[in-house]
């Protein structure tokens, strides 16, 4: 079988090379030279449009980082709609929004090319451990073609419902990680300056009722000050306000999270492009305390 990826960012080049090392013929389409040619020197097959990468594969993964992108990949004389042919599958791992899902759809079943909204959890450690959570949004039947696919990058494999389904559920995820890393900014900082060592604290945490998933993602990023993106504040930024827009949809009220959405806007006019730990640095310098990892918490 013949696989086609487009977008060759943090998550998709080792989703990329995971697809080689499982055996796939691989053509890859990416808006930088500089991941082609790693990707070329892995064994992928580089394509020169999304048209033509549509037509030599049998299924297309993409991981795009915006909405207009997925308009501009997919659409157009040169788009992988433009190159579609029956019996084909696209799936999506990019994190958009379900009126975008709807969209793909409606303008691959004029052409009988079946879809999967299938954002991913786990970041680029997961990427790189083919450990992603991938959460499927179509029929029954795609996922089923899909899933051994899926398998080569993913621990965690699930369609969650119809299309727009498996989107829905990765903007609860990342609207939530909104809240968790506004509020353990507040949790650190707090431990810090009320003379409690944040390492510790983080410890007893973790074996306590107050813990989230989000806290190993950031402390020691934050005890360490490595704030280089693995998630960005910026990307952060994007899917909660899809989220917020999906909520107004719906007439669903997002107090809390709309509060998470404000701490993270506020981090991301200096900080968007580090990583969502950075969401501590404007509190730290509003209130002078800083959380760094004391020696003896080696």
């Amino acid at each position: 079988m013949k696989v086609g990826f487009v977008g060759l960012g943090t998550m998709g080049m080792p989703m990329m090379k995971h697809l080689i090392e499982d055996g796939y013929d691989t053509y890859v389409l990416s808006r930088s030279r500089g991941p082609i040619e790693e990707a070329v020197s892995f064994g992928a097959i580089e394509a020169n449009s999304p048209k033509e990468l549509m037509r030599a594969v049998d299924v297309v993964m993409t991981s795009l980082p915006l909405p207009e992108t997925i308009l501009t990949v997919y659409g157009g004389e040169d788009g992988l709609i433009a190159g579609a042919s029956p019996g084909k599958i696209i799936i999506d791992h990019s994190t958009v929004d379900p009126g975008t899902n709807e969209w793909v759809k409606q303008q691959l079943q004029t052409k009988g090319v079946d879809f999967l909204d299938a954002p991913v959890s786990g970041g680029p450690m997961g990427a790189e451990s083919g450990t992603l959570t991938i959460m499927c949004g179509g029929d029954q039947d795609t996922f089923e073609r899909a899933y051994p696919i899926l398998q080569s990058y993913g621990g965690y494999i699930v369609r969650v419902g119809d299309i727009g389904s498996g989107t829905t559920v990765k903007l609860l995820n990342n609207m939530l990680i909104g809240v968790h890393q506004s509020a353990l900014a507040e949790c650190y900082v707090m431990a810090e300056k009320a003379g409690v060592d944040p390492a510790i604290a983080y410890e007893v945490i973790k074996r306590s009722a107050g813990f989230s998933k989000s806290m190993d993602w950031a402390v020691d990023a934050i005890l360490d000050r490595e704030f280089d993106a693995r998630f960005s504040i910026d990307l952060l930024h994007k899917d909660i306000g899809l989220a917020l827009s999906l909520a107004e949809e719906l007439e669903m009220p997002l107090d809390i999270v709309k509060l998470g959405a404000q701490k993270v806007a506020e981090a991301k006019k200096m900080y968007g492009k580090q990583d969502v730990s950075a969401i501590i640095r404007p509190l730290e310098e509003a209130t002078n305390t800083y959380v760094k990892r004391k020696k003896e918490s080696r």
